[in-house]
C-alpha cells in the first residue's frame, strides 16, 4: 500500500508525478481513472485531471499493455506506442486469404482514413459516411468470430496499432464510452514510437514498473506489460542501481527489488490499521500476476474478481483493503449517494467504524 500510496494521500497535487510514481492508470470508459486517483490524493477534483487529458494533453489515454487503455504521462507516450499489442496486424495477416479485401485495398482505406481525420476527430459513423462505400466491407462469420468485423473497423485498428491514429472521448470525461478517433500528429506531434527500439521500451518500462510494484517478479512484469518473460527478464538487467532478490513469505519464487531501496525495504514498519477503497481495475491489483495468498485469502480466491462467459478473469472488481489485504468488496448504490459493502468476513471494530 505504501508504493502505491493508498496508506497516505500523494505529497503533492501534481497529478502527473503521481501517475509516474504508482503506474499508468486504467481508463476503462468508466470512473477508474478518477476513483484511483481521489483515493489516493487529497484534495483531488475531477476537473483537474480532465484539464490535463482533454486541454493541456500532458496525459494521454493510449492503448497499450495488452491492449488496455491507461492514461500515460506524455514523455512516456512513445514506450506506450511502441510496447502495445498489435492484434489487429497479426490476425490480418493470419486470414488474409479469407479478407474480402486485398492489401492494396486496405492501404487505400487506410489513406482516406487518414485524409477524413485532418479536419478534425470523427466517429466511427461519421467516417462511414465520408469515405467510399465500396471501401467498407463487412466480413463473414469465421472472421467475426476472430474479432475482425468489417473494412473499416480493421482499418482504423491497424492505423491505430502503427501508431497514426488515437482513440478518444467524445465528450470531455473519462468516464464514457462515445469515442472519436483523432491523428496522433494532431495532439502528439513529437510521436515516433517505431524510432525506440523495442529492447530500449522493455528497459524503460521495467525501470517504472519496479519502481511501482517491487518486490515483484519478472514474469509479473511480463505479463503487466504483455511482453514474454525473455524480454522482460532483459529490461529488467538493464535497471539501475540493480535489480537484487528478496525472499517473500510463502513462496520460493524470486522476487525483486531495486538494490539501493533495500534498507528502507527491511526497516519499513506499517501502520497498526490502514484502509481504503478502491475501483474497478484499479492499479493496485493489477500490477502482479499472482494475488492469491498475498492480498487475499485462499478461501475468497473467487470473489472480488470479474467473470467473462461464466470464467474468472484477472478484472479486480472495486475492492475494500485493509492492511494490504482484500476484504470485501463495494459498489454505489442504487440512488448513486450511498455505497454497498459486500464484507467477506467479520472485521475488527475499528474498520466498521472507518
Amino acid at each position: 500500500m505504501q508504493r502505491q500510496f493508498l496508506d497516505r494521500p500523494f505529497g503533492s497535487k501534481n497529478i502527473v508525478d503521481l501517475i509516474k510514481s504508482i503506474g499508468w492508470i486504467y481508463s476503462p470508459g468508466c470512473s477508474t481513472p478518477y476513483l484511483s486517483l481521489w483515493a489516493r490524493m487529497s484534495p483531488f477534483r475531477a476537473e483537474d485531471l480532465n484539464r490535463l487529458v482533454f486541454d493541456d494533453h500532458k496525459l494521454l489515454q493510449l492503448e497499450t499493455l495488452r491492449g488496455c487503455t491507461m492514461l500515460v504521462p506524455r514523455d512516456q507516450a512513445n514506450i506506450a506506442l511502441r510496447i502495445r499489442t498489435r492484434t489487429f496486424t497479426e490476425l490480418s495477416k493470419q486470414a488474409r486469404q479469407q479478407m474480402p479485401i486485398t492489401d492494396a485495398e486496405m492501404e487505400k482505406l487506410k489513406g482516406a482514413i487518414l485524409k477524413s481525420l485532418h479536419s478534425g476527430p470523427k466517429t466511427s459513423e461519421q467516417l462511414q459516411q465520408m469515405l467510399p462505400p465500396d471501401s467498407i466491407r463487412d466480413f463473414g462469420a469465421d472472421l467475426k468470430r476472430i474479432g475482425l468485423t468489417n473494412s473499416l473497423s480493421l482499418g482504423i485498428n491497424l492505423l491505430k496499432e502503427e501508431g497514426k491514429v488515437l482513440k478518444q472521448q467524445s465528450k470531455r470525461r473519462l468516464d464514457i464510452m462515445d469515442y472519436s478517433f483523432v491523428l496522433t500528429s494532431s495532439i502528439l506531434p513529437e510521436a515516433d514510437p517505431f524510432s525506440l527500439r523495442l529492447e530500449e521500451a522493455c528497459a524503460q518500462l521495467a525501470n517504472q514498473y519496479f519502481k511501482a510494484e517491487a518486490p515483484a517478479r519478472a514474469k509479473d512484469f511480463a505479463w503487466w506489460a504483455g511482453i514474454n518473460v525473455t524480454d522482460a527478464i532483459r529490461g529488467g538487467g538493464e535497471i539501475k542501481p540493480k535489480l537484487v532478490p528478496v525472499s517473500v513469505e510463502g513462496t520460493a519464487d524470486e522476487f525483486l527489488i531495486s538494490e539501493s531501496e533495500l534498507d528502507d525495504f527491511f526497516a519499513f514498519e506499517p501502520q497498526d490499521f490502514v484502509i481504503n477503497f478502491i475501483p474497478y481495475r484499479d492499479t493496485y491489483l493489477k500490477g502482479q500476476r499472482e494475488i492469491l495468498n498475498r492480498f487475499i485469502s485462499s478461501e475468497h480466491a473467487d470473489k472480488p474478481f470479474s467473470r467473462w462467459k461464466g470464467k474468472l478473469i484477472n478484472d479486480p472488481l472495486a475492492t475494500i483493503i485493509v492492511n494490504g489485504r482484500v476484504v470485501g468488496v463495494w459498489e454505489w448504490s442504487e440512488d448513486g449517494d450511498d455505497i454497498d459493502l459486500l464484507l467477506f468476513d467479520s472485521i475488527a471494530k475499528s474498520a466498521e467504524r472507518a
